[in-house]
């Protein structure tokens, strides 16, 4: 994957730009203008730590249980 599309994914599971940075160290403006595309070379350090996050929440969603889904009831129908 591409830094952006690392970005865009882990924005899709629910980062937001602020969680990014504190998982990867990479300053919130930056992770804005890599998921924009205004950034054309992304230093290797940031990618690996992009890559890195978006294996840990990988991980992290694969782990969390399943939600229990709630039991349906017919609505009452009154005469």
């Amino acid at each position: 994957m591409k830094p952006r599309e690392l970005v865009l994914a882990l924005r899709a599971m629910g980062l937001t730009q602020k969680q990014i940075q504190e998982r990867t160290g990479i300053p919130q403006p930056t992770v804005s203008k890599i998921g924009l595309g205004r950034v054309r070379d992304v230093m290797s350090r940031h990618y690996v730590a992009l890559l890195t996050a978006y294996e840990q929440q990988i991980k992290v969603q694969a782990a969390a249980p399943a939600p229990v889904p709630t039991a349906f009831h017919w609505p009452r129908i009154h005469d």
